[in-house]
């Protein structure tokens, strides 16, 4: 009888996620894949927008730093306001939010009202982020978080895979307007189905908290409240660890994003056509190495295993692949090229999956919308930079020594997390999940 009881609680029981569960799943993946479609529209239709309206690649940048500068203010403030109003009231607002500055686009008949409309896009669309970590919490039993994070979080690469063909369709069918409105009244329908979905706490007879901690001090009581504020978590050296590695790895995703597919034609040699066809390959793969990694952390945090010391190896064994990023001005072949941009792709979707992972494990429910929220920002604000000076870096040294320093951005990053958190795990135990 020992035997088996001692089995028994060793084996952690893992419910079936009930439907509402999966429904709001379902919700917050279409809203982020609305997210990354929204913002990708203007790019697309840049060269017709720009003769309907009467405007030039210089105004066009005007257009871009509309968009980024609320965009990452408020990517700290959406953050706060999610921990203060809740996700059911922010998701909404935000939703509606976003896809009405899509339909203002739609809409403009100058660059002064385009203008407006992309500073509200910028407003609303990085509340999604917070919003998403918040509500995973809220609903998700812990020892399924790590792959409903892995499903939502890459979700936005659907978007991104989405937008170039859906955009042109509507366009040659319809016109330009309408594949800026089309998708914003989608974007409001969504977003009231959400307020009707999403409770205001999550369903009582889930076990959606953590495990129950052991009895602790008074002492420990006192820096646990601590750790549960604002004040806290700046005080803490692993999530500021957080923040630099974000800072150093944020600017290669960002730079991949709007440089790679003009690389693939002007220097690998592939036309619009073929760029349409192939061009949503990398993403495919980074949302199926997504949901694997995910999978494969929440088995292994099932059997016994701290789940931050799997995310930190997954951490350090993806970032050995990327300095090959270096190698891809060295290849004419436009297949190996793709394999490489496949791989750095890849890796920086599994990384920004692993930094929620990391949030959830190591900091309060109460604080983590905050947390998601301040590593958006300085992440956006470094490759910001990164996309202003991308320009001349280019014109000075090619793209020879922009691949080269991307490349050792990850392992430097990855040597800062196990140097700062993977030590302050070495005499930790996990608690028993059973």
């Amino acid at each position: 009888m020992t035997d088996i009881s001692n089995t028994q609680a060793a084996t952690p029981i893992v419910k079936k996620l009930p439907m509402k569960v999966w429904i709001i799943l379902g919700l917050l993946m279409s809203l982020v894949v609305l997210n990354y479609f929204d913002r990708q529209t203007l790019s697309i239709l840049k060269p017709i927008v720009k003769a309907e309206l009467d405007f030039d690649d210089t105004a066009y940048s005007l257009l871009t730093f509309a968009f980024m500068l609320p965009y990452i203010v408020m990517y700290v403030v959406s953050g706060r306001l999610v921990e203060r109003f809740g996700t059911r009231i922010c998701m909404t607002v935000f939703a509606i939010g976003w896809s009405t500055a899509n339909i203002a686009s739609g809409l403009s008949h100058n660059f002064a009202h385009l203008a407006a409309s992309r500073a509200l896009l910028g407003a609303a669309e990085p509340g999604v982020f917070p919003i998403l970590q918040r509500a995973i919490l809220n609903w998700v039993p812990v020892e399924r978080r790590t792959l409903a994070i892995s499903i939502v979080t890459p979700a936005g690469n659907v978007g991104a895979i989405l937008a170039p063909m859906l955009v042109a369709l509507m366009t040659t069918g319809i016109g330009w307007r309408a594949a800026f409105i089309i998708p914003g009244f989608i974007g409001v329908a969504i977003a009231i189905v959400w307020w009707f979905t999403d409770t205001k706490h999550a369903p009582q007879d889930e076990a959606v908290a953590d495990p129950e901690p052991a009895a602790k001090t008074d002492a420990e009581t006192e820096a646990d409240d601590e750790s549960g504020s604002i004040k806290g978590l700046l005080r803490d050296k692993r999530y500021w660890a957080i923040i630099v590695v974000r800072m150093l790895s944020d600017p290669v995703w960002y730079f991949y994003l709007f440089w790679i597919p003009g690389y693939l034609q002007e220097r690998v040699g592939l036309s619009l056509s073929e760029l349409g066809v192939v061009g949503g390959l990398p993403y495919i793969v980074a949302i199926l190495a997504c949901l694997i990694l995910g999978r494969t952390v929440d088995r292994l945090a099932a059997r016994g295993h701290d789940p931050i010391r799997i995310q930190l190896r997954v951490f350090a064994l993806t970032a050995a692949l990327m300095p090959l990023g270096a190698l891809i001005t060295m290849t004419s072949s436009p297949a190996i090229a793709l394999l490489i941009i496949t791989v750095v792709i890849a890796v920086c979707q599994a990384w920004f999956v692993g930094f929620n992972v990391l949030l959830a494990g190591l900091f309060p429910v109460k604080v983590n919308a905050s947390a998601v929220g301040v590593l958006g920002a300085v992440g956006a604000t470094t490759s910001l930079i990164l996309n202003l000076l991308a320009g001349f870096i280019l014109a000075q040294f090619d793209y020879t020594a922009l691949f080269a320093g991307l490349a050792i951005l990850h392992p430097i990053s990855a040597v800062i997390l196990l140097v700062v958190i993977g030590r302050s795990r070495k005499n930790q135990v996990v608690p028993s999940r059973g």
